[in-house]
């Protein structure tokens, strides 16, 4: 029973093997703080730095680095549970409401990852449910450490300036909306990683950004529903259905008379980002699932006012405990249909037969982290590049060391154990033929 939930469950987020972004997390945060706001080039730093800081306490364990980011999802739920209870009072909806915060696939995946994540739907979560309840102070703080945690939450803070201005009279006085003194103070505390960006931007020419295309287009509401990316390749035709689905329970979400001014904003959470991204995207592809989590977050938001909406209180109550049903089947079926790489257990094998003077040689930049932090003397690795190839910039080559290549085999006795990017591995040397 205990190996099913690991393996069947979002329990295996939780205890699988590192992927590269997530090694290159760890790397990141066990530098200096003064290091991670200088040298990370795109990525702002407060994650970064809050790791620094919970690994000093908690070690680099894959159950201690994933707590981090757990905790983050824990708060934004903690602000789900009460938001609802301002929002639907003593209705079920209040109910429903952080039950599909909590299990949706899309947010709760990401709450394992070693990465900005947990935190980002903190963040993003905190900022509209300040800007809705017009908490100012707390939205500042919240918008700014957002925006310092991904730099993609800058779509949480443009669709509520879409939203101000489409809700407001056209007035003189409107300036003086505390919105409008809020936006002003977020706007001079981002602006410094603004122009920070914007200095290194000639590096976006070579990018990993895939295009889009039809697939994406027609699914793509359901697969930020679901957080599914193609794998596996068959459910492309179920999330373009779930989309269409959804797209028509997001629009009933308007008719809501008594929240209509709500469900308006979280309507343009969900399509505002995805117009703006997917547009953009065909000049200079941009599109990443979990880069529009904020979107996630208000579809689930605007599934809620869908129901709410809906004046047969029957079919209401079926279609709130359907998706409460579909997403908790999803979260046990979807788990071990798209595993991350056990590079663990390649590194059990690996550091159990090498030597002392025996290297090991990462035939990829796309392994080289996993390697490193795996290895049991991390000294040892080296990335494998016999032709001299550049090093990818959005692999992370803020913490990559160029003295650590290696593009010749080492000489027999010595050893390499040479890492394949599917975990897979081999030893070789070189050898000085005879005289």
């Amino acid at each position: 029973m205990f190996n099913w939930l690991l393996t069947h469950t979002p329990l295996l987020y939780l205890t699988q093997s590192l992927w590269r972004d997530e090694a290159f997390s760890v790397l990141v945060a066990q530098r200096p703080v003064s290091w991670i706001a200088q040298s990370v080039t795109f990525e702002p730093p407060v994650y970064y730095t809050m790791l620094h800081y919970w690994i000093k306490l908690f070690g680099t364990s894959e159950i201690a680095v994933r707590s981090l980011s757990l905790l983050g999802f824990a708060l934004a739920t903690g602000v789900v549970i009460h938001w609802s209870e301002t929002l639907f009072k003593k209705s079920w909806l209040s109910i429903v409401l952080p039950l599909l915060f909590f299990l949706n696939p899309m947010l709760i995946y990401y709450a394992f990852e070693v990465r900005t994540y947990g935190w980002y739907i903190f963040f993003a979560t905190l900022s509209m449910y300040t800007y809705i309840e017009r908490r100012w102070r707390l939205y500042i703080l919240a918008t700014i450490l957002g925006f310092y945690t991904h730099s993609y939450f800058l779509i949480v803070p443009f669709v509520q300036v879409i939203h101000w201005l489409l809700t407001k009279k056209l007035s003189p006085r409107r300036l003086r909306d505390p919105f409008v003194r809020a936006s002003l103070i977020n706007g001079l505390f981002i602006l410094p990683w603004l122009i920070r960006i914007a200095q290194v931007s000639a590096k976006l020419k070579n990018s990993w950004y895939f295009p889009v295309d039809f697939h994406l287009i027609a699914s793509v509401v359901g697969n930020i529903f679901l957080g599914y990316e193609g794998t596996p390749w068959y459910l492309w035709d179920y999330t373009a259905a779930l989309s269409v689905g959804l797209i028509l329970l997001f629009v009933t979400a308007l008719r809501n008379k008594e929240h209509k001014q709500i469900a308006l904003y979280f309507f343009l959470a969900v399509f505002a980002p995805i117009i703006l991204v997917i547009s953009v995207s065909f000049i200079k592809p941009l599109f990443v699932n979990r880069y529009l989590i904020p979107v996630t977050i208000a579809e689930v938001f605007l599934l809620v006012y869908a129901l709410d909406a809906m004046r047969n209180r029957r079919l209401q109550k079926v279609l709130g405990v359907s998706f409460i049903l579909f997403s908790l089947a999803f979260n046990l079926w979807y788990p071990n249909k798209h595993p991350k790489v056990d590079i663990a257990r390649t590194f059990t094998e690996i550091n159990a037969l090498a030597g002392t003077r025996d290297v090991i040689l990462a035939q990829s930049p796309l392994i080289l982290f996993e390697s490193i932090y795996y290895s049991a003397d991390p000294s040892r690795v080296y990335l494998y590049n016999p032709n001299g190839s550049a090093f990818p910039w959005y692999v992370g080559d803020a913490i990559f060391d160029p003295k650590k290549q290696a593009y010749d085999l080492p000489p027999y006795p010595m050893q390499a154990f040479l890492v394949n990017i599917d975990g897979s591995y081999s030893v070789a040397y070189s050898t000085t033929p005879p005289l």
